[in-house]
């Protein structure tokens, strides 16, 4: 898919979602507030935070797909990242709203005070709710999967927590009303459950996105596929001192690579870029590769390797040359 086209299409599948968020929120606060349900007020907060959510993603996705300019030489894909970790904070100040709100009324309960029986319009509410939800997460996820975006990951699980708290508003409003008496205090016990079932996923995406924003490395089994691939280019006798790093939708990796000291400059830039052109290939070609070559010093005799390409400590920096940016001069003489 193109850059600018996995942009439209990110911002095409959250106004869907932003449309869908600003009917139920109106619906379900309405039908809360005449069905006197505590349980469905706070599930209205919650399709709320989605619309509000939706905002930011799409002004996320806007500024996101600008393309590299001289203050921003990785382009603006942090945006994007910035915008899934706004979802997560918004889930987490939605998950204390809900839970204040749902332990007050139970408080009131305990304290002796009646509790007013929920009308079926908030069943039904719900019933929706839980309906329109469910769908736009399967809409959701399965478009994030095909454009590989965290952000629309995130909003898609904010789908299927509002409809989780949906289901479990819909258990206590319908016992509420078809036992009635002291079982209308399900309604905001529901509401304190769901209230957990939205922090969990909070917490998911806050701290994923988090970790992107401060320069965490990639997990380990990518890390795994990228020597792998390393390892795997012809010419390649070693590596190491990998470091790697997400960027929006895409991934930068530094490399240093050994190769024969036999090698001249220029052949030796050849395998550099096709180590590049590997990477590339596999993670896609707005990847961030450096690859720095250095001559290939045989370890001491010792532990064998069992046929794995080895992959070496720091050596001392008469040796950090970054064979990319070296003029290729003509001649025989081009040696390590």
């Amino acid at each position: 898919m193109e850059y600018e086209e996995r942009f439209e299409k990110a911002v095409q599948v959250t106004g869907v979602g932003l449309l869908v968020n600003l009917g139920l929120t109106l619906f379900k606060l309405f039908a809360g507030i005449l069905g006197s349900s505590a349980a469905m007020v706070a599930d209205a907060v919650h399709s709320l935070s989605d619309f509000l959510t939706d905002i930011v993603v799409i002004f996320g996705f806007k500024v996101a797909k600008k393309p590299v300019d001289k203050s921003h030489n990785y382009g603006h894909g942090k945006i994007e990242t910035l915008s899934a970790s706004l979802v997560g904070l918004m889930l987490l100040i939605v998950a204390g709203q809900i839970l204040f709100y749902g332990l007050r009324k139970i408080l009131l309960f305990v304290e002796g005070e009646n509790l007013e029986q929920p009308a079926l319009i908030a069943l039904y509410a719900a019933l929706l709710s839980v309906i329109l939800k469910e769908l736009m997460y399967h809409y959701t996820i399965l478009e994030s999967r095909k454009i590989n975006s965290m952000a629309l990951t995130a909003n898609a699980w904010h789908h299927r927590s509002d409809a989780f708290s949906s289901l479990c508003t819909m258990i206590g409003i319908g016992a509420a009303i078809f036992l009635g008496g002291k079982w209308v205090v399900l309604d905001p016990l529901m509401a304190v459950f769901l209230s957990f079932i939205i922090l969990k996923v909070a917490l998911k995406i806050f701290r994923s996105s988090i970790n992107e924003l401060i320069e965490a490395s990639l997990d380990e089994e990518t890390e795994g596929k990228i020597r792998q691939i390393i390892q795997n280019t012809e010419g390649v006798k070693a590596l190491s001192n990998l470091k790697t790093r997400r960027i929006g939708n895409n991934i930068a990796v530094d490399i240093r690579i050994k190769v024969d000291s036999a090698l001249d400059i220029g052949e030796a830039n050849r395998i550099s870029i096709h180590v590049e052109h590997n990477l590339k290939k596999a993670f896609g070609p707005y990847t961030y590769v450096l690859v720095k070559a250095e001559p290939y010093e045989r370890e001491p005799a010792g532990k064998p390797e069992d046929g794995k390409i080895p992959e070496h400590a720091e050596h001392s920096e008469k040796h950090d040359i970054c064979l990319r940016k070296q003029p290729i001069k003509e001649g025989k003489n081009n040696r390590f």
